[in-house]
């Protein structure tokens, strides 16, 4: 019974390994290409998988995709949660949020092109996932937006929507990313997306 339990516990995290290097592969694919000009031949290349391989964990292009960027947001949302755990104070938590914010778009770009790029189209007004996305943002709001209502209640922040005022920064972030990724805010190797972003919402929200 033990070999067996052990067994299914070798075999679930193998499988979620292999999920792990598709979905990897398919945001440099998607990336790259984006989705339209991407193919689930290409992903298979990507991954070093036989096509056939993909059918058995996603039925579709469009399924791979979502489940590329969705399951990479979690991760920001997951590390955002634990880094605003960590951190002391409304001001901290704010900054913990956006570095974590900034280190994933930074570090991933695969996953920030996708974000930018076919967002809009797939998960937007509209958009094939429009309501999973929904829960997504929320979900991702939600632990900021019960920091800058403490905040709020402290008398620390102007009052209002804790939860629009969360979201109007996730936004802001993804705003000024997407300035630099289309260099419309130019090159300036001295500017600091971060701390400009932080400076603008804190001197808006405090009190």
């Amino acid at each position: 019974m033990n070999m067996s339990l052990e067994g299914k516990t070798r075999r679930q995290a193998l499988t979620e390994f292999r999920e792990a290097e598709i979905l990897a592969a398919a945001r440099k694919v998607f990336g790259e290409h984006g989705f339209a000009a991407s193919t689930i031949e290409m992903i298979a290349a990507a991954a070093g998988v036989a096509k056939g391989t993909l059918y058995l964990y996603y039925s579709s292009k469009d399924e791979i995709f979502w489940n590329a960027l969705s399951s990479r947001f979690r991760e920001m949302i997951a590390c955002g949660k634990q880094e605003v755990d960590r951190a002391e104070g409304t001001e901290a938590k704010i900054r913990a949020s956006l570095r974590v914010r900034f280190e994933f778009f930074r570090s991933d770009e695969a996953f920030m092109r996708m974000y930018l790029t076919e967002f809009g189209q797939f998960c937007g007004p509209g958009g094939l996932h429009r309501l999973p996305v929904r829960e997504l943002y929320t979900e991702s709001a939600a632990y900021l937006a019960q920091v800058l209502a403490e905040g709020m209640q402290k008398g620390e922040l102007r009052p209002g929507d804790p939860l629009e005022t969360a979201m109007a920064l996730m936004e802001l972030t993804k705003a000024v990313f997407a300035m630099r990724f289309s260099g419309l805010a130019g090159q300036n190797p001295e500017f600091d997306g971060e701390r400009f972003v932080f400076n603008l919402f804190w001197n808006g929200v405090k009190a």
